[in-house]
């Protein structure tokens, strides 16, 4: 979509392309990032179920208290995420899974809306059948720090996050699994996040067509020669002065 306005008698172009990509993995940061090292802070949260759940640090242990739970997990996954979030609708799938599999091991699995509203929480949880604690984070002290899009953190017994990573593609769930697996041995986890290639300021923008969601037809956005030259679905071109992308993989 081209959009065209005037500004003290001058004309202004600026084109916003949304590109709907399957397959790739890349995201951009917003905030900090949970990041390998670092100390989750303490939460108190409202979950679904309308009571609080709570994760604290008491000595060198994390406690967990929720209504009739007072335990210290062995390891606990922390997810970021957005109720109407198509990709954290995925990988909460893949939690769920992954809750199954080791909460007779001592991992807690807990699902943090960044935003949204507490309704559309408790439905998610209720359409994906969650048996996890699901809360709203919204405006707290982690989703301010840390929601840098939708994160995913392993945190040991302290408190202290050992894997990390922002966004999800399928097969991330194999990468959980192992760090669990070594955190739970008492191994250092080998493998810390998930490789995924990020645009950063200062790169060039890759020269894309794709398919237009409304049409079908192509639309292009390509920089050649030191000027960026967008094509719509008519074939027309124009070289606007800025460009602003969007991505999704699902």
């Amino acid at each position: 979509m081209v959009k065209q306005q005037g500004n003290d008698g001058c004309r202004k172009r600026i084109v916003c392309v949304g590109l709907l990509i399957f397959g790739i993995n890349g995201t951009s940061a917003a905030y900090a990032e949970l990041t390998p090292g670092v100390q989750l802070p303490d939460l108190s949260l409202p979950g679904v179920d309308g009571a609080n759940v709570e994760l604290l640090r008491e000595g060198d242990a994390l406690v967990l208290r929720r209504v009739g739970v007072n335990t210290k997990p062995a390891a606990t996954v922390i997810h970021l995420l957005q109720p109407d979030c198509l990709q954290c609708r995925a990988q909460l799938n893949e939690l769920q899974t992954l809750s199954d599999r080791f909460s007779s091991r001592g991992v807690v699995v807990l699902g943090i809306a960044h935003r949204g509203e507490m309704a559309d929480l408790q439905k998610l949880g209720k359409d994906l059948s969650i048996t996890f604690p699901l809360v709203d984070g919204t405006g707290s002290e982690i989703a301010k720090q840390f929601a840098a899009g939708d994160t995913l953190g392993i945190v040991d017994r302290t408190g202290v996050v050992r894997f990390a990573h922002i966004g999800f593609s399928k097969g991330d769930e194999a990468l959980w699994g192992a760090a669990l697996e070594e955190l739970l041995a008492g191994k250092p986890v080998t493998k810390a996040t998930v490789d995924r290639e990020r645009l950063a300021v200062g790169d060039r923008f890759p020269a894309v067509e794709l398919p237009s969601i409304q049409s079908s037809k192509p639309m292009g956005l390509v920089g050649e020669d030191g000027r960026l030259t967008f094509r719509n679905e008519a074939g027309k071109e124009t070289q606007p002065k800025g460009a602003v992308g969007f991505f999704s993989r699902y």
